[in-house]
């Protein structure tokens, strides 16, 4: 199943979002609030005060909760943007 189809807006989470990218192959983010756009080569999950921008191709969404996302697929580049 692609990521565009598990888009969801995540509720209930404070503080900074926690990054770990593991090679090319895989990020996980914690402390997300929302996926605000998902396809198969891009992704931007958000907080309150900054955005990230997973690009990449063959993008799927994992896993998803409160506290986290799971990106799998081949990942080309994670940008942080300030959302101030």
């Amino acid at each position: 199943m692609g990521i565009k189809s598990r888009l969801i807006r995540l509720t209930e989470v404070h503080g900074e979002m926690l990054v770990t990218l593991s090679g090319s192959r895989e990020v996980c983010v914690e402390n997300c609030t929302g996926i605000t756009c998902a396809d198969e080569n891009c992704a931007v999950l958000c907080s309150e005060k900054e955005s990230i921008r997973v690009t990449g191709t063959a993008l799927v969404l994992e896993s998803y909760g409160a506290y986290g996302v799971k990106i799998t697929g081949r990942i080309h580049s994670v940008t942080l943007e300030d959302m101030e």
